[in-house]
């Protein structure tokens, strides 16, 4: 029959068995304590102690050379996802009350394996392998290596529509970058978005969109605040140029007006909301008794690939005790100082056949977009915790191409 491949790395079985062990040295120890028995309280801690040192050597060994019994996983992304099998494994492996997987997010593990005692800049052997596993990914993919960032090749302009441009942005995170990676099982309960196949962590290209969407709704709607005599007719066209670079409306269907769609209807005003349909539905030739058309934007998004991941903690306490909630959260993050390029093309697919007033708009929509990107990246951040300040950026360096 053939073994699962679960079952050749069973992490949780070369554990498990010592739960029960050290649980029941552990009461012994302590009723030894209660009755002021001290040979005994020190001769049950001393058998504890070595349980519990063995358990701590499987779990290390795993983490830094993939050794469990015969077996081997050199592959350092695979031991992180072996990991979360800790995450059932109820045994208490250092101290009095440190669980298995506790530990292995602690400073001898997953800390030092990142880290290498230097909290401030990770320079663990896990960074060397995420160095090597980008630019082997980047050498796959035919991306521009470079000793720093590894940015996707920009395309070649010519091919598309009059009009079109690309931008690419080389940046240093001045805050670390938070997001949520897709998967449910993971030894930390919130770790970094990463690449599917390479497992390298990455902004995906809906991330970008949704980011910079954001950040210049954010500045449509504080431009909208700040005017003394509002304007229906010119946030109506804001709006509706925001509309045709990134597509139609979140929560603009049939029927129903929610999401962004509301929120924007909301804070513009009932005359600016029938302006901006009006103005959609003339440009896509769509009459009164259709629904909205649904479209896509002239803005085409980039994954941006790091190299380097690290862990934030935070400790939670009691406003009226001080005392510590739930002990530490772990978050996996990009650490600041990291190095990235955000890159951007712009095809004004719907202007194709009208080469002069595609060449005009573009230029007005490559300022709108420049605004964008600065607001995103110096001012709110991309990723999570953008309130806390991170993903923000700085020294960032902006190369422009025009069709």
């Amino acid at each position: 029959m053939k073994k699962e491949f679960w079952a050749e790395f069973d992490l949780y079985g070369k554990v498990a068995p010592y739960g029960s062990q050290i649980s029941k040295l552990l009461q012994e120890e302590q009723e030894a304590r209660r009755v002021n028995k001290k040979s005994k309280e020190k001769e049950k801690r001393k058998k504890r102690e070595e349980l519990q040192s063995r358990v701590q050597k499987v779990v290390s060994s795993f983490i830094f050379q993939g050794e469990l019994e015969t077996s081997e996983i050199p592959d350092a992304a695979s031991r992180q996802i072996f990991l979360a099998q800790l995450l059932a494994a109820d045994v208490i492996c250092e101290g009095r009350s440190t669980q298995c997987k506790d530990y292995a997010k602690g400073k001898n593990c997953l800390q030092w394996w990142y880290y290498a005692g230097d909290l401030s800049h990770p320079r663990g052997n896990f960074q060397e392998f995420l160095y090597r596993r980008l630019r082997w990914m980047a050498s796959i993919l035919n991306f521009d290596v470079g000793e720093d960032v590894v940015p996707p090749s920009l395309p070649n302009l010519s091919i598309f529509p009059p009009g079109s441009w690309a931008i690419q942005i080389s940046f240093t995170l001045r805050k670390p970058y938070i997001s949520r990676d897709d998967t449910d099982f993971y030894i930390i309960g919130n770790p970094v978005k990463k690449e599917w196949v390479f497992k390298v962590p990455y902004v995906a290209p809906s991330q970008w969109k949704g980011a910079l969407r954001a950040a210049m709704v954010r500045e449509l709607v504080e431009w909208w605040q700040s005017q003394d005599k509002k304007d229906s007719k010119e946030f109506a066209n804001r709006r509706f140029r925001m509309a045709l670079l990134f597509g139609d409306e979140k929560g603009e269907e049939s029927g129903s007006i929610k999401g962004l769609a509301k929120y924007l209807d909301e804070v513009g005003g009932d005359e600016a909301a029938r302006l901006f349909r009006e103005k959609v539905r003339k440009y896509f030739d769509i009459p009164e008794d259709k629904p909205m058309p649904h479209f896509q934007g002239h803005l085409h998004f980039y994954p941006t690939f790091f190299d380097k991941i690290g862990l934030e903690v935070i400790n939670p306490h009691d406003r009226e005790t001080g005392a510590s909630v739930k002990g530490p959260i772990y978050f996996e993050c990009v650490p600041q100082g990291t190095k990235g390029t955000f890159t951007l093309l712009y095809v004004p697919s719907y202007l194709s056949d009208k080469p002069e007033e595609a060449q005009n708009q573009a230029k007005r929509d490559l300022k709108t977009v420049l605004r964008g990107l600065y607001a995103m990246f110096k001012r709110y951040g991309f990723g999570a915790k953008t309130s806390s300040g991170y993903g923000v950026v700085k020294d960032a360096t902006c190369k422009v191409l025009k069709n």
